[in-house]
């Protein structure tokens, strides 16, 4: 047997092979269940993404319909379909605005963004206070209205806690401040 001259040579030989620590096992096992997790988690995007519903997104508004029910659901977003503005400071309390928009059914955004033939379809509303009538007035707009003139005038009398009846003349509103502005956001 030769002797080994170098130092190397003898770092070479005494060198045992090393084993498999169990800490090695352990990270092997947590790779393969990362792995694991990925691949379902993959597979689950795939499924749900072809499980027979569709999406059709007009601006930011989403539409989703499954294809196993008639039924719709429309979500609208405040400050990305529709814009609301209370200017209503010193001048009328907001609990009267609401009650007058609850009254005159033009409280339900969504039902006021539907362009069906039942629906609102609507542009913008302006809701203006008459305080010597004690009066809400509200301006619907419909979507495609035309200088500057409103669709349709409401007023709701906060005394009487009813819809005025007859005409809505100019009287009603002309000089008197705006306390709220509803707008369409998705009209273009």
């Amino acid at each position: 047997m030769d002797i080994l001259t170098t130092r190397y040579e003898r770092i070479d030989m005494s060198e045992k092979p090393k084993k498999f620590e169990k800490k090695n096992v352990l990270y092997l096992v947590i790779a393969g269940l990362a792995l694991v997790i990925i691949i379902l988690l993959a597979s689950w995007v795939i499924t749900s993404n072809n499980s027979g519903a569709t999406t059709k997104e007009t601006g930011t508004t989403a539409k989703v319909s499954s294809s196993t029910s008639s039924s719709s659901t429309i979500k609208y977003v405040e400050g990305k379909d529709y814009t609301v503005k209370y200017s209503n400071d010193g001048i009328v309390d907001k609990a009267d605005v609401n009650e007058a928009m609850t009254a005159t059914g033009v409280n339900n955004y969504d039902d006021d963004m539907d362009t069906s033939s039942d629906g609102g379809n609507f542009a913008k509303i302006e809701i203006f206070y008459n305080k010597s009538e004690n009066v809400i007035v509200q301006k619907l707009y419909k979507n495609g209205y035309k200088n500057n003139e409103p669709t349709m005038i409401n007023a709701y009398d906060l005394s009487k806690k009813k819809m005025v009846d007859g005409n809505i003349g100019r009287l009603y509103y002309d000089n008197q401040p705006l306390v709220y502005t509803w707008t369409n956001n998705t009209v273009k």
